[in-house]
């Protein structure tokens, strides 16, 4: 596929403005990376459109459309994308989930990052997050929740860094909105999970639990 985009992304490009509007920046307010994403309608936000608005971003198999901002990476979701069929998602696959990610050099420091996120995204949003851990094969998330109305989410999570892996995984914090929730999407730990998934743990956001500053809020 050249780098143009087809009749029907342009198509989805002039209806961008109509239905529901959902700025990237307002949904994960007051952090980076999303910031630099203010303006960016993400209720109908769709692989074309990204590419249109997100000169820098390039395919990135098994997750979707991938971009560096800053000290970030910013991976624009499409599921099941796997760069076998096309070198690039389909222009009409809707984007599912921005996740922002930063590695660091430490868990501490990761760990640090993703307590500071947390306040930020506190601050701005005015209330307390739940919180929950995240596990299964090769995933272990703390993470912070925010729902956003309408089945949209924000959440901050951290996790730890692993040398064992080839290649080592670095200890990184990730900020991400979604069309709907981990905790909505995620079975609760010890019930029915017959595909497998990662489970959910409602945990307190105190210490041991997600920040050190924050209380969960009950669901």
């Amino acid at each position: 596929m050249g780098s143009g985009l087809t009749m029907p992304a342009l198509a989805v490009l002039s209806l961008a403005a109509c239905g529901e509007s959902r700025d990237a920046a307002d949904l994960a307010v007051g952090v980076a990376p999303f910031e630099q994403l203010r303006g960016m309608n993400v209720a109908p936000l769709r692989s074309g459109m990204v590419r249109a608005m997100r000169r820098a971003a390039e395919p990135a198999p098994s997750a979707g459309l991938r971009e560096q901002v800053g000290a970030y990476a910013v991976v624009f979701s499409v599921p099941g994308f796997t760069g076998d069929s096309a070198p690039w998602p389909n222009e009409e696959a809707l984007i599912m989930a921005i996740e922002a990610t930063r590695d660091w050099p430490s868990d501490a420091s990761a760990r640090s990052g993703w307590r500071t996120a947390i306040k930020e995204l506190q601050g701005g949003l005015g209330v307390a997050p739940n919180c929950g851990l995240v596990a299964g094969p090769g995933v272990e998330l703390e993470v912070a929740e925010w729902e956003r109305g309408g089945d949209w989410s924000v959440s901050a999570s951290y996790a730890r860094g692993d040398a064992a892996l080839t290649p080592p995984h670095a200890a990184h914090h990730s900020i991400a909105i979604r069309r709907e929730a981990l905790s909505v999407q995620l079975p609760r730990d010890g019930a029915p999970n017959p595909n497998l998934l990662p489970t959910w743990t409602p945990v307190s956001c105190a210490p041991g639990g997600a920040s050190d500053s924050t209380t969960a809020q009950p669901r």
